[in-house]
Protein backbone atom coordinates (compact mmCIF):
# COMPACT_ATOMS: atom_id res chain seq x y z
CA UNK A 1 0.00 0.00 0.00
CA UNK A 2 1.14 3.64 -1.00
CA UNK A 3 -0.38 7.41 -1.25
CA UNK A 4 -0.58 6.83 -5.03
CA UNK A 5 -2.23 3.11 -5.14
CA UNK A 6 -6.25 3.52 -3.91
CA UNK A 7 -6.79 1.30 -1.25
CA UNK A 8 -9.29 -1.63 -2.62
CA UNK A 9 -10.75 -2.03 1.29
CA UNK A 10 -10.47 -0.27 4.30
CA UNK A 11 -10.17 -3.25 6.04
CA UNK A 12 -6.37 -3.92 7.51
CA UNK A 13 -5.29 -7.26 7.67
CA UNK A 14 -5.27 -8.97 11.47
CA UNK A 15 -3.63 -11.33 13.41
CA UNK A 16 -6.08 -13.92 14.78
CA UNK A 17 -4.12 -16.76 16.57
CA UNK A 18 -3.06 -18.47 13.83
CA UNK A 19 -5.22 -17.23 11.10
CA UNK A 20 -4.77 -13.63 9.05
CA UNK A 21 -7.71 -12.21 8.69
CA UNK A 22 -7.51 -10.61 4.92
CA UNK A 23 -10.28 -9.29 4.25
CA UNK A 24 -14.53 -8.73 5.57
CA UNK A 25 -16.54 -10.53 2.82
CA UNK A 26 -19.82 -10.44 4.32
CA UNK A 27 -21.58 -9.26 7.67
CA UNK A 28 -25.00 -10.55 8.76
CA UNK A 29 -27.19 -10.22 11.17
CA UNK A 30 -25.66 -12.41 13.32
CA UNK A 31 -22.30 -12.84 12.36
CA UNK A 32 -19.29 -11.93 10.11
CA UNK A 33 -17.11 -13.72 7.54
CA UNK A 34 -13.52 -13.06 6.78
CA UNK A 35 -11.18 -14.29 4.20
CA UNK A 36 -8.07 -15.48 6.02
CA UNK A 37 -4.98 -17.50 5.44
CA UNK A 38 -3.84 -19.71 8.09
CA UNK A 39 -0.06 -19.91 8.28
CA UNK A 40 2.28 -22.69 9.57
CA UNK A 41 5.85 -24.25 9.34
CA UNK A 42 8.41 -24.06 6.41
CA UNK A 43 6.03 -21.88 4.25
CA UNK A 44 2.66 -23.63 4.94
CA UNK A 45 -0.40 -21.44 3.79
CA UNK A 46 -3.74 -21.75 2.86
CA UNK A 47 -6.96 -19.64 2.19
CA UNK A 48 -9.99 -20.43 4.68
CA UNK A 49 -12.89 -18.69 5.22
CA UNK A 50 -13.81 -17.44 9.24
CA UNK A 51 -17.07 -16.92 10.41
CA UNK A 52 -17.00 -15.08 13.41
CA UNK A 53 -20.00 -13.89 15.71
CA UNK A 54 -20.55 -10.23 15.46
CA UNK A 55 -18.31 -8.72 18.83
CA UNK A 56 -21.62 -6.67 20.32
CA UNK A 57 -23.16 -10.17 20.07
CA UNK A 58 -20.85 -12.22 21.68
CA UNK A 59 -22.48 -12.12 25.43
CA UNK A 60 -25.75 -13.41 24.30
CA UNK A 61 -25.91 -17.17 25.54
CA UNK A 62 -28.69 -17.96 22.88
CA UNK A 63 -26.65 -16.97 19.50
CA UNK A 64 -23.75 -18.18 21.24
CA UNK A 65 -25.30 -21.52 22.02
CA UNK A 66 -26.63 -21.51 18.33
CA UNK A 67 -23.54 -20.79 16.60
CA UNK A 68 -22.00 -23.81 19.05
CA UNK A 69 -24.78 -26.06 17.94
CA UNK A 70 -23.97 -25.08 13.77
CA UNK A 71 -20.26 -25.66 14.51
CA UNK A 72 -20.75 -29.22 16.19
CA UNK A 73 -23.17 -30.04 13.72
CA UNK A 74 -21.40 -28.49 10.95
CA UNK A 75 -17.75 -30.25 12.02
CA UNK A 76 -19.68 -33.72 11.46
CA UNK A 77 -20.47 -33.56 7.67
CA UNK A 78 -17.86 -34.16 5.39
CA UNK A 79 -19.14 -34.52 1.46
CA UNK A 80 -17.99 -32.97 -1.31
CA UNK A 81 -21.46 -31.22 -1.75
CA UNK A 82 -21.09 -29.22 1.70
CA UNK A 83 -18.42 -26.80 2.66
CA UNK A 84 -15.81 -28.34 5.05
CA UNK A 85 -15.29 -26.94 8.89
CA UNK A 86 -11.71 -27.11 9.66
CA UNK A 87 -11.64 -25.45 12.94
CA UNK A 88 -14.09 -24.48 15.88
CA UNK A 89 -13.09 -22.78 19.42
CA UNK A 90 -13.09 -19.48 21.34
CA UNK A 91 -10.42 -16.54 20.61
CA UNK A 92 -10.01 -12.97 21.88
CA UNK A 93 -13.72 -13.29 23.88
CA UNK A 94 -14.82 -14.51 20.07
CA UNK A 95 -16.07 -17.82 18.99
CA UNK A 96 -15.57 -18.84 15.31
CA UNK A 97 -15.34 -21.12 12.94
CA UNK A 98 -12.78 -22.06 9.77
CA UNK A 99 -13.84 -23.22 6.45
CA UNK A 100 -12.68 -24.44 3.32
CA UNK A 101 -12.73 -20.74 1.29
CA UNK A 102 -14.33 -21.23 -2.45
CA UNK A 103 -13.65 -19.39 -5.32
CA UNK A 104 -17.22 -18.80 -6.68
CA UNK A 105 -20.54 -17.55 -6.73
CA UNK A 106 -23.92 -18.04 -5.00
CA UNK A 107 -27.19 -19.24 -7.00
CA UNK A 108 -28.57 -15.83 -6.94
CA UNK A 109 -25.83 -14.40 -8.37
CA UNK A 110 -25.41 -16.75 -10.98
CA UNK A 111 -29.48 -15.70 -11.70
CA UNK A 112 -28.42 -12.19 -11.54
CA UNK A 113 -25.53 -12.52 -14.27
CA UNK A 114 -27.03 -14.55 -16.43
CA UNK A 115 -29.66 -11.99 -17.10
CA UNK A 116 -27.32 -9.07 -17.32
CA UNK A 117 -24.97 -10.76 -20.13
CA UNK A 118 -28.20 -12.98 -21.63
CA UNK A 119 -26.44 -16.17 -20.83
CA UNK A 120 -29.22 -18.36 -19.49
CA UNK A 121 -28.65 -21.54 -17.51
CA UNK A 122 -29.52 -24.77 -19.46
CA UNK A 123 -31.81 -27.09 -18.62
CA UNK A 124 -29.43 -29.76 -18.40
CA UNK A 125 -27.59 -27.64 -15.63
CA UNK A 126 -30.35 -26.47 -13.80
CA UNK A 127 -30.77 -30.60 -13.47
CA UNK A 128 -27.18 -31.36 -12.44
CA UNK A 129 -26.88 -28.34 -9.86
CA UNK A 130 -30.37 -29.81 -8.27
CA UNK A 131 -28.76 -33.21 -8.36
CA UNK A 132 -25.72 -32.10 -6.47
CA UNK A 133 -27.89 -30.25 -4.18
CA UNK A 134 -30.08 -33.25 -3.49
CA UNK A 135 -26.69 -35.65 -3.17
CA UNK A 136 -25.21 -33.22 0.00
CA UNK A 137 -29.31 -33.42 1.79
CA UNK A 138 -29.58 -36.72 1.51
CA UNK A 139 -26.03 -36.84 3.37
CA UNK A 140 -26.63 -34.68 6.01
CA UNK A 141 -30.21 -36.31 6.39
CA UNK A 142 -29.11 -39.66 6.46
CA UNK A 143 -26.11 -39.14 8.80
CA UNK A 144 -25.34 -40.92 12.32
CA UNK A 145 -23.63 -39.89 14.92
CA UNK A 146 -20.71 -41.88 16.49
CA UNK A 147 -22.98 -44.72 18.65
CA UNK A 148 -24.54 -44.87 15.14
CA UNK A 149 -27.69 -42.55 16.14
CA UNK A 150 -29.92 -40.74 13.25
CA UNK A 151 -29.10 -37.15 13.87
CA UNK A 152 -32.08 -36.09 11.61
CA UNK A 153 -30.47 -32.64 10.47
CA UNK A 154 -32.94 -30.50 8.45
CA UNK A 155 -31.00 -27.81 6.59
CA UNK A 156 -33.89 -25.37 7.25
CA UNK A 157 -32.65 -22.50 4.67
CA UNK A 158 -32.11 -23.90 1.33
CA UNK A 159 -32.27 -20.55 -1.11
CA UNK A 160 -29.60 -19.35 -3.98
CA UNK A 161 -27.61 -17.42 -1.28
CA UNK A 162 -26.95 -20.87 0.39
CA UNK A 163 -25.91 -22.81 -3.08
CA UNK A 164 -22.51 -21.64 -4.18
CA UNK A 165 -20.94 -22.82 -7.71
CA UNK A 166 -17.41 -22.86 -7.38
CA UNK A 167 -15.36 -21.06 -10.68
CA UNK A 168 -14.27 -25.19 -11.01
CA UNK A 169 -17.97 -26.19 -11.13
CA UNK A 170 -18.05 -27.77 -8.05
CA UNK A 171 -21.57 -27.25 -5.99
CA UNK A 172 -21.43 -26.59 -2.31
CA UNK A 173 -24.34 -26.19 0.28
CA UNK A 174 -22.76 -23.39 3.10
CA UNK A 175 -24.33 -22.03 6.22
CA UNK A 176 -26.03 -24.66 8.12
CA UNK A 177 -26.14 -21.74 10.68
CA UNK A 178 -30.11 -22.37 11.65
CA UNK A 179 -29.82 -26.04 10.72
CA UNK A 180 -30.86 -28.76 13.60
CA UNK A 181 -30.29 -31.89 14.54
CA UNK A 182 -32.84 -33.52 16.50
CA UNK A 183 -30.81 -34.84 19.90
CA UNK A 184 -30.08 -30.80 20.25
CA UNK A 185 -31.42 -29.44 23.28
CA UNK A 186 -31.86 -25.96 21.53
CA UNK A 187 -35.44 -26.90 19.20
CA UNK A 188 -37.38 -24.60 17.01
CA UNK A 189 -40.59 -23.82 18.69
CA UNK A 190 -43.97 -23.67 17.35
CA UNK A 191 -45.05 -20.86 15.63
CA UNK A 192 -41.28 -19.70 15.04
CA UNK A 193 -40.64 -19.00 11.18
CA UNK A 194 -36.76 -18.96 10.57
CA UNK A 195 -35.32 -19.03 6.97
CA UNK A 196 -36.02 -16.94 3.83
CA UNK A 197 -40.07 -16.51 3.23
CA UNK A 198 -39.51 -17.31 -0.87
CA UNK A 199 -37.73 -20.72 -0.09
CA UNK A 200 -39.69 -22.50 2.75
CA UNK A 201 -42.37 -25.13 2.72
CA UNK A 202 -45.74 -24.37 3.36
CA UNK A 203 -45.55 -26.35 6.92
CA UNK A 204 -41.99 -24.24 7.63
CA UNK A 205 -43.99 -20.84 6.26
CA UNK A 206 -46.92 -21.93 9.08
CA UNK A 207 -44.59 -22.60 11.82
CA UNK A 208 -45.57 -26.23 12.36
CA UNK A 209 -42.81 -28.71 13.18
CA UNK A 210 -40.96 -30.10 10.09
CA UNK A 211 -38.78 -32.91 9.62
CA UNK A 212 -36.10 -33.77 6.47
CA UNK A 213 -39.06 -33.55 3.91
CA UNK A 214 -39.35 -29.36 4.32
CA UNK A 215 -35.44 -29.25 2.59
CA UNK A 216 -37.35 -31.46 -0.68
CA UNK A 217 -39.59 -28.28 -1.21
CA UNK A 218 -36.82 -25.58 -1.55
CA UNK A 219 -34.90 -27.27 -3.11
CA UNK A 220 -38.13 -28.00 -6.13
CA UNK A 221 -38.35 -24.00 -5.70
CA UNK A 222 -34.08 -23.56 -6.91
CA UNK A 223 -34.62 -26.20 -9.60
CA UNK A 224 -37.98 -24.28 -10.76
CA UNK A 225 -36.45 -20.77 -11.06
CA UNK A 226 -33.36 -22.35 -13.02
CA UNK A 227 -35.48 -24.20 -15.75
CA UNK A 228 -38.28 -21.16 -15.99
CA UNK A 229 -35.40 -18.56 -15.35
CA UNK A 230 -38.55 -17.08 -13.10
CA UNK A 231 -39.13 -16.61 -9.72
CA UNK A 232 -41.74 -18.95 -8.16
CA UNK A 233 -42.57 -16.76 -5.00
CA UNK A 234 -43.80 -13.00 -6.11
CA UNK A 235 -45.31 -10.39 -3.90
CA UNK A 236 -45.43 -6.61 -2.85
CA UNK A 237 -44.26 -7.94 0.83
CA UNK A 238 -43.15 -10.31 2.84
CA UNK A 239 -46.56 -10.96 4.11
CA UNK A 240 -48.08 -11.73 0.64
CA UNK A 241 -45.18 -13.93 -0.02
CA UNK A 242 -45.55 -15.54 3.14
CA UNK A 243 -49.00 -16.34 2.52
CA UNK A 244 -48.63 -18.05 -1.19
CA UNK A 245 -46.12 -20.20 0.17
CA UNK A 246 -48.10 -21.52 3.51
CA UNK A 247 -51.06 -22.78 0.43
CA UNK A 248 -48.29 -23.12 -1.99
CA UNK A 249 -49.89 -21.09 -4.31
CA UNK A 250 -47.46 -21.04 -7.62
CA UNK A 251 -47.60 -21.07 -11.47
CA UNK A 252 -47.28 -24.21 -13.33
CA UNK A 253 -44.09 -24.99 -14.40
CA UNK A 254 -45.53 -25.89 -17.93
CA UNK A 255 -47.41 -22.79 -17.99
CA UNK A 256 -44.18 -20.20 -17.29
CA UNK A 257 -42.14 -21.98 -19.74
CA UNK A 258 -44.00 -24.06 -22.42
CA UNK A 259 -40.81 -26.25 -23.95
CA UNK A 260 -39.98 -27.46 -20.42
CA UNK A 261 -39.82 -31.66 -20.55
CA UNK A 262 -42.62 -33.48 -18.76
CA UNK A 263 -40.18 -35.45 -17.04
CA UNK A 264 -39.32 -32.28 -15.61
CA UNK A 265 -41.94 -30.84 -14.94
CA UNK A 266 -43.37 -34.08 -13.27
CA UNK A 267 -40.39 -33.87 -11.04
CA UNK A 268 -41.14 -30.35 -9.81
CA UNK A 269 -44.91 -31.30 -9.21
CA UNK A 270 -43.92 -33.99 -6.69
CA UNK A 271 -41.03 -31.84 -4.95
CA UNK A 272 -43.22 -28.92 -4.69
CA UNK A 273 -46.55 -30.43 -3.41
CA UNK A 274 -48.28 -28.91 -0.37
CA UNK A 275 -48.63 -31.74 1.61
CA UNK A 276 -45.05 -33.34 2.93
CA UNK A 277 -46.47 -37.17 2.49
CA UNK A 278 -47.05 -36.17 -1.23
CA UNK A 279 -43.64 -35.24 -1.88
CA UNK A 280 -40.15 -37.62 -2.29
CA UNK A 281 -39.80 -39.58 1.13
CA UNK A 282 -36.23 -38.46 1.02
CA UNK A 283 -33.61 -35.90 -1.36
CA UNK A 284 -32.17 -39.82 -2.30
CA UNK A 285 -35.21 -40.60 -4.21
CA UNK A 286 -35.49 -36.91 -6.18
CA UNK A 287 -31.68 -37.21 -6.82
CA UNK A 288 -32.98 -40.89 -8.79
CA UNK A 289 -35.46 -39.21 -10.64
CA UNK A 290 -32.82 -36.29 -11.65
CA UNK A 291 -30.14 -39.33 -13.19
CA UNK A 292 -32.76 -41.02 -14.48
CA UNK A 293 -34.47 -37.71 -16.78
CA UNK A 294 -30.76 -36.41 -17.70
CA UNK A 295 -30.08 -40.30 -19.09
CA UNK A 296 -34.40 -40.12 -20.79
CA UNK A 297 -33.24 -36.52 -22.21
CA UNK A 298 -29.02 -37.83 -23.66
CA UNK A 299 -28.00 -34.69 -21.09
CA UNK A 300 -24.49 -35.57 -20.07
CA UNK A 301 -23.49 -32.83 -18.14
CA UNK A 302 -20.06 -32.63 -16.42
CA UNK A 303 -18.69 -29.91 -13.55
CA UNK A 304 -16.29 -29.16 -16.65
CA UNK A 305 -18.81 -28.37 -18.59
CA UNK A 306 -20.48 -25.74 -15.26
CA UNK A 307 -16.61 -24.44 -15.05
CA UNK A 308 -16.68 -23.02 -18.43
CA UNK A 309 -20.49 -21.72 -17.62
CA UNK A 310 -18.88 -19.92 -14.99
CA UNK A 311 -15.89 -18.94 -16.38
CA UNK A 312 -17.91 -17.43 -19.46
CA UNK A 313 -20.32 -15.60 -16.77
CA UNK A 314 -17.95 -14.48 -14.72
CA UNK A 315 -14.57 -13.65 -16.81
CA UNK A 316 -14.36 -9.82 -15.64
CA UNK A 317 -14.85 -11.02 -11.73
CA UNK A 318 -12.77 -13.86 -12.17
CA UNK A 319 -9.73 -11.18 -13.63
CA UNK A 320 -10.22 -9.12 -10.72
CA UNK A 321 -10.13 -11.94 -7.81
CA UNK A 322 -7.20 -13.78 -9.18
CA UNK A 323 -5.70 -9.67 -8.82
CA UNK A 324 -6.90 -9.62 -5.46
CA UNK A 325 -5.54 -13.21 -4.27
CA UNK A 326 -1.94 -12.47 -5.64
CA UNK A 327 -1.91 -9.14 -3.75
CA UNK A 328 -2.89 -10.59 -0.66
CA UNK A 329 -1.18 -14.21 -1.19
CA UNK A 330 1.69 -11.64 -0.28
CA UNK A 331 0.55 -10.42 3.04
CA UNK A 332 1.41 -13.00 5.23
CA UNK A 333 5.16 -12.58 4.77
CA UNK A 334 4.73 -9.25 5.65
CA UNK A 335 3.38 -9.80 8.74
CA UNK A 336 5.93 -12.18 9.56
CA UNK A 337 8.58 -9.36 8.72
CA UNK A 338 9.27 -5.84 10.75
CA UNK A 339 7.27 -3.11 9.78
CA UNK A 340 10.05 -0.65 8.11
CA UNK A 341 10.72 -3.41 5.57
CA UNK A 342 12.21 -1.02 2.87
CA UNK A 343 14.77 1.42 2.27
CA UNK A 344 14.65 4.65 3.72
CA UNK A 345 17.79 6.32 2.19
CA UNK A 346 17.28 10.24 2.94
CA UNK A 347 15.67 12.02 5.59
CA UNK A 348 14.39 15.13 3.53
CA UNK A 349 12.75 12.65 1.44
CA UNK A 350 10.79 11.12 4.23
CA UNK A 351 9.96 13.86 5.65
CA UNK A 352 7.92 14.82 2.27
CA UNK A 353 6.94 11.26 2.17
CA UNK A 354 5.17 11.64 5.97
CA UNK A 355 3.02 14.99 4.51
CA UNK A 356 1.58 12.69 1.64
CA UNK A 357 0.75 10.46 3.56
CA UNK A 358 -1.00 12.32 6.42
CA UNK A 359 -2.78 14.51 3.24
CA UNK A 360 -4.40 10.89 2.09
CA UNK A 361 -5.50 10.03 5.55
CA UNK A 362 -8.88 11.13 7.72
CA UNK A 363 -8.33 13.54 10.68
CA UNK A 364 -8.64 10.75 13.28
CA UNK A 365 -7.35 10.26 16.80
CA UNK A 366 -3.98 9.16 16.49
CA UNK A 367 -3.13 5.72 16.88
CA UNK A 368 -0.27 3.33 16.59
CA UNK A 369 0.85 2.99 13.32
CA UNK A 370 0.00 -0.70 11.57
CA UNK A 371 1.46 -2.97 9.41
CA UNK A 372 -0.23 -1.65 6.23
CA UNK A 373 0.36 2.45 7.18
CA UNK A 374 4.25 1.47 7.63
CA UNK A 375 4.70 -0.14 4.47
CA UNK A 376 2.86 2.88 2.88
CA UNK A 377 5.36 5.01 4.45
CA UNK A 378 8.14 3.23 3.31
CA UNK A 379 7.31 2.44 0.17
CA UNK A 380 6.52 6.03 -0.31
CA UNK A 381 9.74 7.44 0.77
CA UNK A 382 11.31 4.86 -1.87
CA UNK A 383 9.29 6.12 -4.48
CA UNK A 384 9.95 10.05 -3.74
CA UNK A 385 13.72 9.29 -3.42
CA UNK A 386 14.11 8.22 -7.17
CA UNK A 387 12.24 11.07 -7.99
CA UNK A 388 14.98 13.05 -6.67
CA UNK A 389 17.56 10.60 -7.76
CA UNK A 390 16.96 10.84 -11.66
CA UNK A 391 16.59 14.52 -11.56
CA UNK A 392 20.36 14.27 -12.11
CA UNK A 393 20.30 14.87 -8.28
CA UNK A 394 21.22 11.44 -6.77
CA UNK A 395 19.77 11.43 -2.72
CA UNK A 396 23.19 10.68 -1.12
CA UNK A 397 26.09 9.64 -2.98
CA UNK A 398 27.94 6.48 -1.79
CA UNK A 399 31.30 6.83 -0.20
CA UNK A 400 34.17 7.42 -2.48
CA UNK A 401 36.32 5.11 -1.13
CA UNK A 402 33.87 1.97 -1.01
CA UNK A 403 33.36 0.24 -4.19
CA UNK A 404 30.84 -1.82 -4.85
CA UNK A 405 31.44 -5.91 -5.42
CA UNK A 406 30.32 -7.56 -8.17
CA UNK A 407 28.17 -9.94 -6.45
CA UNK A 408 25.57 -11.93 -8.86
CA UNK A 409 22.83 -12.67 -6.68
CA UNK A 410 21.21 -15.96 -6.07
CA UNK A 411 17.82 -15.38 -7.68
CA UNK A 412 15.53 -18.53 -8.21
CA UNK A 413 12.97 -18.67 -10.49
CA UNK A 414 9.74 -16.97 -9.29
CA UNK A 415 7.59 -20.10 -9.38
CA UNK A 416 10.17 -22.31 -7.45
CA UNK A 417 12.19 -22.51 -4.26
CA UNK A 418 10.55 -21.74 -1.16
CA UNK A 419 7.39 -20.02 0.07
CA UNK A 420 7.62 -16.48 1.24
CA UNK A 421 8.89 -15.60 4.26
CA UNK A 422 10.07 -19.28 4.75
CA UNK A 423 12.84 -19.60 7.10
CA UNK A 424 15.19 -22.56 5.66
CA UNK A 425 16.77 -25.13 8.58
CA UNK A 426 19.47 -23.08 10.20
CA UNK A 427 22.33 -24.53 12.69
CA UNK A 428 20.22 -24.02 14.99
CA UNK A 429 17.63 -26.13 13.59
CA UNK A 430 20.29 -29.75 13.20
CA UNK A 431 20.99 -28.91 17.11
CA UNK A 432 16.90 -28.93 18.78
CA UNK A 433 18.44 -29.63 22.65
CA UNK A 434 19.85 -25.46 21.51
CA UNK A 435 17.77 -24.35 19.18
CA UNK A 436 15.10 -22.94 21.64
CA UNK A 437 17.34 -21.41 23.24
CA UNK A 438 19.22 -19.48 20.51
CA UNK A 439 15.99 -18.68 18.96
CA UNK A 440 15.51 -16.64 22.16
CA UNK A 441 18.50 -14.96 22.47
CA UNK A 442 18.51 -13.86 18.91
CA UNK A 443 14.94 -12.45 19.14
CA UNK A 444 16.17 -10.41 22.49
CA UNK A 445 18.58 -9.01 20.03
CA UNK A 446 16.74 -8.71 17.03
CA UNK A 447 14.25 -7.01 19.29
CA UNK A 448 17.10 -4.27 21.12
CA UNK A 449 18.42 -3.53 17.56
CA UNK A 450 14.78 -2.32 16.52
CA UNK A 451 15.02 0.33 18.56
CA UNK A 452 18.95 1.84 17.74
CA UNK A 453 18.58 1.50 13.88
CA UNK A 454 17.71 5.01 12.97
CA UNK A 455 19.34 6.44 16.70
CA UNK A 456 22.78 4.49 16.85
CA UNK A 457 23.22 2.38 13.62
CA UNK A 458 26.38 0.99 14.51
CA UNK A 459 25.29 -0.24 17.65
CA UNK A 460 21.75 -2.42 15.59
CA UNK A 461 24.49 -3.13 13.16
CA UNK A 462 26.31 -5.35 15.77
CA UNK A 463 23.24 -6.31 17.79
CA UNK A 464 21.70 -7.91 14.50
CA UNK A 465 24.91 -9.51 13.46
CA UNK A 466 25.41 -11.30 16.78
CA UNK A 467 21.53 -12.34 16.17
CA UNK A 468 21.86 -13.98 12.93
CA UNK A 469 24.95 -15.76 14.08
CA UNK A 470 22.73 -17.11 16.68
CA UNK A 471 20.20 -18.02 14.60
CA UNK A 472 21.55 -17.94 10.35
CA UNK A 473 18.01 -18.91 9.29
CA UNK A 474 16.39 -15.70 10.53
CA UNK A 475 15.36 -14.06 7.57
CA UNK A 476 14.08 -10.69 10.13
CA UNK A 477 17.44 -10.26 11.33
CA UNK A 478 19.18 -10.46 7.83
CA UNK A 479 16.64 -8.04 6.41
CA UNK A 480 16.83 -5.64 9.16
CA UNK A 481 20.70 -5.83 9.02
CA UNK A 482 20.60 -5.50 5.05
CA UNK A 483 18.43 -1.91 6.17
CA UNK A 484 20.87 -1.17 8.76
CA UNK A 485 23.79 -1.24 6.28
CA UNK A 486 22.22 0.85 3.77
CA UNK A 487 21.69 3.56 6.54
CA UNK A 488 25.49 3.74 7.29
CA UNK A 489 25.98 3.20 3.23
CA UNK A 490 28.13 0.50 3.77
CA UNK A 491 26.40 -0.90 -0.14
CA UNK A 492 28.54 -4.27 -0.33
CA UNK A 493 27.47 -5.59 2.86
CA UNK A 494 24.21 -4.44 1.97
CA UNK A 495 23.85 -6.14 -0.93
CA UNK A 496 25.71 -9.60 0.72
CA UNK A 497 22.93 -9.58 3.58
CA UNK A 498 20.24 -9.14 0.92
CA UNK A 499 21.63 -11.96 -0.77
CA UNK A 500 21.47 -14.04 2.16
CA UNK A 501 17.21 -13.13 2.59
CA UNK A 502 17.06 -14.01 -1.37
CA UNK A 503 18.39 -17.46 -0.47
CA UNK A 504 16.01 -18.15 3.17
CA UNK A 505 12.95 -16.28 1.44
CA UNK A 506 13.78 -16.57 -2.69
CA UNK A 507 10.25 -15.25 -3.73
CA UNK A 508 9.83 -12.16 -1.23
CA UNK A 509 9.89 -9.30 -3.50
CA UNK A 510 10.78 -6.54 -1.32
CA UNK A 511 14.34 -7.99 -1.05
CA UNK A 512 14.94 -7.36 -4.94
CA UNK A 513 13.05 -4.10 -4.54
CA UNK A 514 15.74 -2.95 -2.18
CA UNK A 515 18.71 -4.90 -3.75
CA UNK A 516 17.59 -2.73 -7.05
CA UNK A 517 17.91 0.36 -4.56
CA UNK A 518 21.39 -0.27 -3.27
CA UNK A 519 22.44 -1.27 -7.25
CA UNK A 520 20.95 1.84 -8.39
CA UNK A 521 22.29 4.39 -5.85
CA UNK A 522 25.90 2.75 -6.91
CA UNK A 523 25.31 3.75 -10.73
CA UNK A 524 25.59 0.00 -11.01
CA UNK A 525 22.61 0.14 -13.42
CA UNK A 526 22.58 -3.15 -15.13
CA UNK A 527 22.25 -4.71 -11.50
CA UNK A 528 19.48 -2.55 -10.46
CA UNK A 529 17.29 -3.26 -13.73
CA UNK A 530 17.86 -7.23 -12.97
CA UNK A 531 16.65 -6.85 -9.24
CA UNK A 532 13.59 -4.74 -10.38
CA UNK A 533 12.46 -7.32 -13.45
CA UNK A 534 12.31 -10.22 -11.14
CA UNK A 535 10.08 -7.78 -8.59
CA UNK A 536 8.04 -7.13 -11.68
CA UNK A 537 8.20 -10.76 -12.55
CA UNK A 538 6.80 -11.62 -8.63
CA UNK A 539 4.24 -8.87 -9.38
CA UNK A 540 3.58 -7.46 -5.73
CA UNK A 541 0.74 -5.10 -4.40
CA UNK A 542 3.07 -2.13 -5.57
CA UNK A 543 4.21 -3.56 -8.93
CA UNK A 544 3.50 -0.05 -10.71
CA UNK A 545 6.57 1.27 -8.52
CA UNK A 546 8.53 -1.55 -9.30
CA UNK A 547 7.84 -1.03 -12.85
CA UNK A 548 8.33 2.82 -12.61
CA UNK A 549 12.05 2.07 -10.50
CA UNK A 550 12.96 -0.34 -13.73
CA UNK A 551 11.73 2.48 -16.10
CA UNK A 552 14.33 4.66 -14.27
CA UNK A 553 17.27 2.60 -14.27
CA UNK A 554 16.74 1.34 -17.69
CA UNK A 555 15.96 5.33 -18.85
CA UNK A 556 19.82 5.47 -16.98
CA UNK A 557 21.08 2.94 -19.49
CA UNK A 558 19.60 4.72 -22.72
CA UNK A 559 16.64 2.41 -22.93
CA UNK A 560 14.27 4.52 -23.85
CA UNK A 561 12.14 2.65 -25.35
CA UNK A 562 11.36 -0.28 -22.91
CA UNK A 563 11.57 2.63 -20.34
CA UNK A 564 8.17 4.57 -21.97
CA UNK A 565 7.04 0.79 -21.89
CA UNK A 566 7.09 -0.35 -18.63
CA UNK A 567 6.55 3.12 -17.36
CA UNK A 568 2.75 2.74 -19.66
CA UNK A 569 2.66 -0.29 -17.73
CA UNK A 570 2.60 1.19 -14.46
CA UNK A 571 0.23 3.33 -15.71
CA UNK A 572 -1.94 0.42 -16.50
CA UNK A 573 -1.73 -0.93 -13.23
CA UNK A 574 -2.45 2.31 -11.21
CA UNK A 575 -3.46 5.15 -13.41
CA UNK A 576 -2.76 7.66 -10.31
CA UNK A 577 0.72 6.77 -9.92
CA UNK A 578 1.90 10.37 -10.61
CA UNK A 579 5.46 10.13 -11.29
CA UNK A 580 5.26 7.55 -14.23
CA UNK A 581 3.06 9.51 -15.58
CA UNK A 582 5.14 13.28 -15.02
CA UNK A 583 8.49 11.34 -16.49
CA UNK A 584 6.53 9.54 -19.40
CA UNK A 585 4.92 12.53 -20.57
CA UNK A 586 8.35 14.44 -19.91
CA UNK A 587 9.93 11.54 -22.20
CA UNK A 588 7.76 11.55 -24.92
CA UNK A 589 8.08 15.78 -24.65
CA UNK A 590 11.88 15.25 -25.16
CA UNK A 591 11.11 13.15 -28.24
CA UNK A 592 8.98 15.59 -29.79
CA UNK A 593 11.15 18.61 -29.03
CA UNK A 594 14.10 15.84 -30.84
CA UNK A 595 12.00 15.61 -34.11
Amino acid sequence: MHPQKKSRSVFQPIRFGKYLLLEKLHCGGMAQLYRAKITGVQGFEKFIAIKMILPHLAGEKEIVSSFIDEAKLAALLNHQNIVQIYDFGNMEDSYFISMEYLLGKDLRTVAKKSREKDLPLSFEYGLYITSRICSGLDYAHKLKDFQGKPLKIIHRDISPQNILITYEGDVKIVDFGIAKAACQSTKTQMGMIKGKVAYMSPEQAAGKIIDHRSDIFPTGILLYEMVTGKRMFKGDDTLQILAKVREAKFEAPEVVKCDLPKKICDILHRALAKEPEQRYESCGEMLADLEECMFELALQPTARGLAQYMKELFEEEIIAESKVMRETAEISVADELEPERHVQPAKKSLEKARVMVEEKAPKKRKKPMSLYAALAFALAAIVLVFAFWFKEKPVSEPDKDVSVKAIQPSVPEPSRGTAPGEVLPSDSAKRPEKAADAYARAKALHDQASGLAETDPPRAKSLLIKAVNLDPGNVQGHFQLGLVYVKLKDYPKAIETYQKVAELAPQFPDTYFNLGYVYAISKDYSKAEEMYSWVVKLAPSYLDEALFNLAMVQEKQGKRKQCIKNLEQALTVNPKNKLAKEFINKLKGDSGKKK
